[in-house]
C-alpha cells in the first residue's frame, strides 16, 4: 500500500514539474504546423499602389504577374482582445523577388506613411502568409496597403498604410527570372509578348466559336500569353491594359475552324466587333480570359488585338466568336 501511494505521489510530482516548465515558454509569434494558410485567389481587381523596397519602387504593375493570396489571420492586441481578419494581397517574398531579392536577408522592417515601423525575421518574411495586402475583410486600402504577417499572433505587428520595406540585403534591378519569358519580345514598336503557359491557371470560362462551346478543357493544351497593350480611347486618353489568354488563331484551330476571311466577336448585348483575317491571325490578337488580372463580367471574355491602339477595336463582354 505504501509503495503504491509513493508511486502515485511521484507521478503527480512529475506532472506538476512538467506544467511548471511549460509555463515559462514565451508565446510564439512565428507559425507552427497549425498556422494560417495562404490560398491563391483569381479575378481580384488590384488597385494602384506603390511601395519601396530598399528604395526601389514596386507598383501594382510590377506585381501583375505574381499570384494574389487570401489569408485569414488571428491576432491579439495589447488589451488582450483577439480578432480574426482576412487579408488579400501579394506575398512579401514575391514583392522582394520582384526586386531581385530571393535570399540573403535575416530581417525585414515595414514602415507606414505615419513613420510607424515593425520588424519581423527573414524567416517570417519569407512565408506565403506574410502579405502586402490590398484588402482587409473585403475593403481596399485608402492610401497604402497593409503589411500583414498573418502567421504572427500580435496585432501590433500588423501595419496599415505600408509605404516601404527594408531588408538587410542588397537590392538589384534584376527581375525574378521565374516571372519572365518573352516569346518574341518587342518588335517594330509592338508590345512585348510573354509566354505565361504553366504560370497561369484560369477560373472556369465558357464561350462559343461558330456555335460550338469552348471551355477550359477545350483549350487546355494551348499556350497562354500575356500582352500589355497601350490603348487610346475616343477622348484621346491612353492607358496600359494587360491581357492574358490564348492567340485567337489557336482558339479557332482548337474549335475546328480551318478557313475564314473574317472574324466577328459578339458581346452579351449583341454588339459586334469585326476583324479582317490579317488581324485575326496576328500573334498579338488574343482571346483574353483576364484583363489586368480580373476575369470578365458574368464569365465573358475579351478579344484583344494588342498590336492595335484604338480602344474601339478591343471587344469586351464577348460570349461568341464567329469565323466565316
Amino acid at each position: 500500500m505504501k509503495k503504491r501511494l509513493l508511486a502515485l505521489m511521484l507521478a503527480a510530482f512529475m506532472v506538476f514539474a512538467m506544467v511548471g516548465c511549460g509555463s515559462n515558454e514565451p508565446a510564439a509569434t512565428t507559425p507552427g504546423g497549425d498556422g494560417p494558410v495562404a490560398e491563391e485567389v483569381k479575378g481580384v481587381t488590384v488597385p494602384a499602389f506603390s511601395i519601396t523596397v530598399n528604395g526601389v519602387a514596386v507598383t501594382n504593375e510590377t506585381m501583375a504577374d505574381y499570384p494574389v493570396y487570401s489569408v485569414k489571420a488571428t491576432s491579439t492586441n495589447s488589451a488582450g482582445t483577439e480578432s480574426t481578419v482576412t487579408y488579400v494581397g501579394f506575398a512579401v517574398k514575391d514583392v522582394l523577388a520582384a526586386c531581385g531579392i530571393t535570399e540573403g536577408y535575416t530581417k525585414l522592417t515595414a514602415a507606414a506613411d505615419d513613420g510607424y515601423t515593425v520588424e519581423v525575421t527573414g524567416e517570417e518574411a519569407a512565408l506565403d502568409t506574410t502579405l502586402i495586402a490590398i484588402s482587409q475583410d473585403g475593403s481596399q486600402f485608402s492610401k497604402a496597403p497593409w503589411f500583414a504577417p498573418c502567421s504572427n499572433k500580435t496585432t501590433g505587428n500588423y501595419l496599415k498604410g505600408c509605404v516601404a520595406l527594408t531588408v538587410d540585403a542588397d537590392v538589384t534591378t534584376t527581375p525574378d527570372p521565374g516571372q519572365g519569358g518573352a516569346s518574341g519580345g518587342e518588335t517594330a514598336g509592338k508590345p512585348e509578348i510573354l509566354d505565361r503557359t504553366d504560370k497561369v491557371e484560369f477560373a472556369a470560362y465558357s464561350f462559343k466559336v461558330n456555335g460550338k462551346e469552348v471551355t477550359n478543357d477545350t483549350l487546355k493544351d494551348l499556350k497562354i500569353y500575356k500582352i500589355t497593350a497601350s490603348v487610346t480611347n475616343s477622348k484621346g486618353n491612353t492607358a496600359e491594359e494587360a491581357y492574358t489568354g490564348y492567340r485567337l488563331s489557336d482558339v479557332l484551330a482548337a474549335a475546328g475552324v480551318t478557313s475564314y476571311e473574317k472574324v466577328t466577336a459578339v458581346a452579351n448585348d449583341g454588339y459586334k466587333s469585326e476583324y479582317e483575317k490579317a488581324v485575326a491571325d496576328s500573334e498579338y490578337t488574343l482571346v483574353a480570359i483576364e484583363k489586368d488580372k480580373a476575369t470578365g463580367e458574368d464569365g465573358t471574355i475579351w478579344v484583344a488585338p494588342c498590336g492595335e491602339t484604338s480602344s474601339k477595336l478591343f471587344a469586351k463582354l464577348v460570349v461568341e466568336i464567329t469565323a466565316e
